[in-house]
């Protein structure tokens, strides 16, 4: 990493979006989450009640890609971020944004085109 102090968000912009996919799957699906906690969890998604899988893998999804923020962060705050995060970032934005153009995909765009960014500066030892 450089020597010029940077800010860090991209990691912390990643994990805020998927705490409110998160948070937004528990508003949507507050049913089935009511539903599923008052059976005590146990197998309790699964095909026979409809909705109840959409409802795990939404909230699921935001719990995943808060975590996959926070490992960003810790990685923006230790080294430089591998190059290949910026780009599979970019490409799994942009195939979401393609097959659901309604959705929250585009707000990976931004921390994905400033990783590819940084890393571009980086290479030509810019500022």
């Amino acid at each position: 990493m450089s020597d010029t102090p940077r800010r860090r968000w991209i990691g912390r912009w990643i994990l805020v979006v998927g705490v409110l996919h998160a948070l937004l799957g528990f508003g949507i699906y507050i049913d089935s989450v009511v539903a599923v906690i008052r059976e005590r969890l146990w197998n309790t998604v699964n095909d026979t009640v409809q909705g109840r899988p959409l409802a795990f893998w939404f909230i699921a999804a935001g719990f995943l890609v808060a975590l996959a923020g926070a490992l960003t962060s810790w990685i923006e705050a230790r080294l430089e971020p591998p190059r290949f995060l910026g780009w599979t970032l970019l490409g799994f934005a942009a195939v979401g944004i393609v097959m659901m153009p309604v959705s929250g995909f585009w707000l990976l765009l931004p921390p994905g085109v400033a990783l590819v960014a940084r890393r571009v500066r980086a290479a030509r030892n810019l500022p």
